[in-house]
């Protein structure tokens, strides 16, 4: 039986296979192979096509085609890797072994995102933060361009005096390393340097500034210089020149009547033919430090700072004007800086870290999200911080009169009308990072602005305490009327975990809300006060529900959602006021809030939308795919005939 094809008719388990080839040339013969299970026929279909290609392509058996397959394929899977999202896992490289020890200290600050660190020059990933501290009545950064500011008015941009008391260190002999921390708890700035003396041993030196807190015309710099080295350290001290201008003049400079300070007087000429004056005297310090081995020097340097009201340049015309002025000026500062240098420099800094200590009674957290450009606690601590500094705080001046602090502590839990509007956390531009001091002014009018034009003026007037309850008010979207109090937050928004701590509200206590994001990608809030001896009462949204009195001890509450939209909790002291709220809303329908899609929660916990499993698994699993597909390679390769050097023979035709 001759064919002029090649024809193959397979059969198995009554299933029929038919394939067509190439004409025969008339050295070879028609084969019919019946196959034992279905892996023999393909395997003998992938043969015999091999042996086919081989002749029309002339391509010869040979192990470097495996391997070039197999490095083509790495290439790919190469490629394809750097498309799969993955978690950034980020470490400060060890530049320096000194600086990181010193940073080690402040650890645990920086994980509650009270402090941040900038290496210098900074690293990938960090926080560019200006290192700047203030009082609301002068203001300062640790860098090499800034001067010295005076906040005149609150309400008006940083008056910048072209001058700077800040002690400059450096060495001409020894390699130097920086980096700075601020630390937004305590209102410090800290620039640490390690000079390396050798391969293995490092001085450093921990420069310590703050506008203190209660005194308000005060800045402290203390220095200290530790040498653990066998090598004498000898580092330079210098003041930065003031910038003369035609805007500022020195008026005069002398030293002080004991010999141990400088007074400068000057000048600042400002828009509309008015000018301000101010005075600075600094206590002196020495030009240089020889640090022996294994030994330690340390310095406290003492400036005060006085200045006029904004004054008309017709008056300063007059001599006898000006001359009063500068005298008092220069009595109050040398008086001050009198007084100050009475105190131990650890009292100073006590009173000034106990004041911002309780600052910051009151709070927000939020959990750290990985998804991009998200806004972490950080930079909100940090954005709080800038506009504090440039607030005053009267609360806490020992010379206040007893009439007038009982007015300002009145007007911190005056907040009816505070705060009308959407969360802040929305608007970027309140929360970008100053790069210089008038950056600093800039921010902090802009939070001004949008507060009081959101019913937060009565409140923002007690000083530094009734900022930061407009700024925490306006970031939970939180509303005072009439007689009570709404948490208006979007339920499709509340991803991430919230913490309100000691918000004002009634008879002078405090409220915390705490929402949290739970197992089952749902948020709950927990809400409690601080006294147990008030009568509030609290209901969710719509108060259809009855309503619960608060304690201590936290009550938990659904997140729902209302047709129309409602605030999602409601707190009040008046209970009969409670009861007729709800007939007031008028909401049609109301439901629990349902649960956050997971790739959202993902993505805010994990920096993608993968989910959070072990990294181990990821790399176990694609090892186990790797595996396989070699395996798999290499059988149908060594079926092909990749891997045997003797020509395939066709068994002999079976007669029918």
């Amino acid at each position: 039986m001759k064919l002029g094809y090649f024809e193959n008719f397979y059969c198995h388990s009554g299933i029929g296979y038919h394939r067509l080839g190439r004409p025969l040339t008339s050295g070879k013969r028609t084969c019919f192979l019946m196959a034992h299970s279905m892996s023999d026929l393909i395997l003998k279909n992938l043969s015999f096509a091999t042996q086919q290609i081989k002749e029309r392509l002339g391509i010869y058996k040979s192990r470097r085609v495996f391997f070039v397959f197999i490095l083509v394929a790495t290439i790919i899977l190469y490629f394809l890797s750097k498309w799969t999202p993955r978690r950034s896992n980020y470490k400060t490289v060890l530049y320096d072994a000194c600086i990181q020890e010193r940073l080690d200290a402040f650890a645990g600050d920086a994980a509650d995102k009270d402090a941040i660190f900038n290496h210098e020059p900074i690293h990938y990933e960090e926080h560019a933060s200006l290192p700047f501290t203030g009082n609301g009545y002068i203001g300062i950064s640790h860098s090499g361009q800034s001067h010295l500011q005076l906040i005149s008015d609150t309400n008006a941009p940083f008056i910048s005096t072209g001058y700077s008391p800040i002690i400059q260190i450096y060495s001409a002999t020894w390699e130097v390393s920086s980096a700075t921390v601020l630390h937004m708890n305590h209102g410090l700035v800290r620039r640490l340097q390690c000079f390396k003396t050798s391969t293995t041993r490092s001085a450093y030196v921990t420069h310590l500034l703050y506008a203190h807190r209660r005194r308000p015309s005060l800045i402290v710099q203390e220095i200290d210089i530790v040498n653990p080295s066998e090598q004498t350290l000898d580092l330079s001290f210098a003041l930065p020149k003031s910038v003369l201008s035609g805007d500022l003049k020195q008026l005069e400079q002398s030293e002080s009547s004991d010999g141990k300070a400088f007074i400068t007087t000057y000048k600042i000429s400002l828009r509309d033919r008015s000018s301000i004056l101010f005075v600075s005297i600094t206590s002196k310090t020495p030009s240089e430090s020889h640090v022996k081995p294994n030994s330690q020097d340390k310095h406290v340097i003492l400036t005060v700072t006085r200045f006029s009201p904004i004054l008309h340049n017709d008056k300063l015309r007059n001599t006898t004007f000006l001359s009063r002025w500068k005298t008092t000026l220069q009595k109050q500062a040398a008086d001050e800086l009198s007084e100050v240098l009475e105190i131990n420099p650890k009292s100073l800094l006590k009173d000034h870290i106990q004041t911002w200590t309780s600052v910051w009674q009151s709070g927000f957290s939020i959990s750290h999200s990985l998804a991009p450009s998200a806004m972490n606690g950080d930079v909100i601590n940090r954005t709080i911080y800038y506009v504090l500094c440039s607030t005053p705080s009267p609360l806490y001046d020992s010379k206040l009169d007893d009439t007038t602090r009982i007015e300002y502590n009145q007007s911190l839990f005056q907040i009816d009308r505070c705060y009308e509007g959407h969360s802040t956390l929305v608007g970027d531009k309140l929360w970008r990072a100053p790069g210089d001091d008038l950056a600093v002014s800039q921010l902090s009018l802009l939070w001004r602005s949008t507060l009081s034009k959101k019913g937060c003026s009565t409140l923002m007037k007690s000083g530094v305490n009734g900022m930061l309850q407009s700024m925490l008010i306006s970031i939970g979207g939180i509303r005072f009327r009439n007689h009570h109090l709404e948490l208006n937050l979007d339920p499709k928004e509340l991803h991430r975990d919230m913490f309100f701590r000691a918000i004002h509200f009634g008879k002078q206590y405090c409220i915390n809300i705490t929402i949290t994001v739970g197992q089952d990608n749902r948020a709950v809030i927990d809400v409690s006060i601080d006294n147990d001896n008030t009568q509030t009462y609290a209901c969710d949204a719509g108060c259809l529900d009855s309503y619960t009195k608060l304690s201590t001890t936290p009550v938990r509450f659904p997140v729902k959602m209302t047709n129309p939209a409602t605030a999602i909790l409601y707190i009040t002291e008046d209970l009969e006021y409670m009861t007729q709220l709800k007939d007031t809303l008028h909401v049609k329908e109301v439901e629990i809030a349902p649960p956050h899609a997971h790739d959202i929660l993902a993505l805010h916990r994990h920096g993608h939308k993968l989910g959070g499993l072990p990294v181990i698994f990821w790399i176990a699993l694609a090892f186990l795919i790797v595996i396989f597909h070699l395996f798999l390679l290499k059988i149908v390769l060594n079926e092909m005939g990749f891997f045997k050097h003797t020509s395939i023979t066709h068994p002999r035709p079976r007669t029918l």
